[in-house]
């Protein structure tokens, strides 16, 4: 079982060996574009879980960067990839779900990575829960001033509602039967997995298990971060329609997010100047 030697700590998890009959097979999807800096990490980080049950995806939307080289360098690790024009990054993640045959489904996307050991934690505390179509945990923010800050999970009903995604999309586990029966919406540029998490929320929160574990690595940056306050209002107003919030709520969701925009965007610029006197 050579799949355990590069990551020694496993080996000592008894409930995460036995070889791949004993575990479920799980599906991991990484989206990508232009990410030729950062994709290797992301790779390694899902081949060093060592877990032996493993399906690796990679959803390319036809960089042009040398992205598709590192792919190729890893071919024989994966599971299959593409490379083409998509429509986005959530026409890709559904996709890379069409592709996988595991019975659970991680998405990792290509500036982000696994923390050690992320698959067997998910999959040992899923274990025998049939009610449980979601698993999630923490992950650890890496600002671009290279501090690193951990992001627990805020299981609210006001804050996913009114707010932003306060669970952690990277650090998902998310049956692939869930999944197929609802896929994200590829209208939403930025939006759509809180959308999607909203929804199943809302649904039910109880098919949602919480680890209170670092499951995965997270980079600041890229659109989520870098929108301006008109984008987020309208991003927010097309996913407030699409859940068919009454006029008072469409009214409270704006004032939530206008009066918390504003210190999340100071943090990060605050970040960011920081590390600008670092590198000085």
């Amino acid at each position: 079982m050579e799949c355990w030697q590069s990551n020694p700590a496993l080996m000592e998890d008894k409930q995460c060996m036995g070889g791949p009959h004993g575990l479920p097979k799980v599906s991991v999807v990484t989206v990508v574009y232009n990410a030729a800096a950062t994709l290797e990490r992301t790779i390694l980080s899902v081949l060093d879980q060592g877990y032996p049950n493993l399906e690796y995806i990679i959803v390319d939307g036809g960089s042009t960067d040398g992205t598709v080289d590192i792919i190729k360098r890893y071919e024989p690790n994966l599971a299959r990839w593409t490379s083409g024009k998509d429509e986005g990054i959530y026409d890709a993640m559904n996709k890379g779900i069409a592709m996988a045959t595991g019975e659970w489904v991680g998405m990792i996307n290509a500036d982000d990575a696994y923390g050690s050991g992320a698959i067997c934690k998910a999959m040992r505390a899923a274990g025998g829960r049939a009610e449980i179509n979601i698993v999630h945990g923490d992950i650890l923010i890496q600002y671009p001033n290279g501090s690193v800050k951990r992001k627990r999970a805020k299981r609210s009903t006001f804050l996913l509602k009114y707010w932003e995604m306060v669970l952690n999309h990277p650090s998902f586990f998310v049956r692939r039967s869930y999944y197929r029966q609802h896929p994200f919406d590829p209208a939403f540029r930025v939006s759509g997995d809180h959308l999607w998490t909203l929804r199943a929320w809302r649904e039910n929160p109880g098919q949602f298990l919480y680890l209170p574990e670092v499951l995965a690595h997270f980079s600041a940056g890229g659109a989520s971060t870098t929108n301006t306050l008109g984008r987020v209002l309208k991003e927010s107003d097309r996913m407030n329609d699409a859940l068919g919030f009454s006029t008072g709520e469409k009214w409270l969701a704006r004032c939530v997010r206008t009066c918390l925009y504003v210190p999340s965007m100071l943090k990060l610029r605050f970040n960011r100047f920081v590390a600008t006197l670092r590198t000085k």
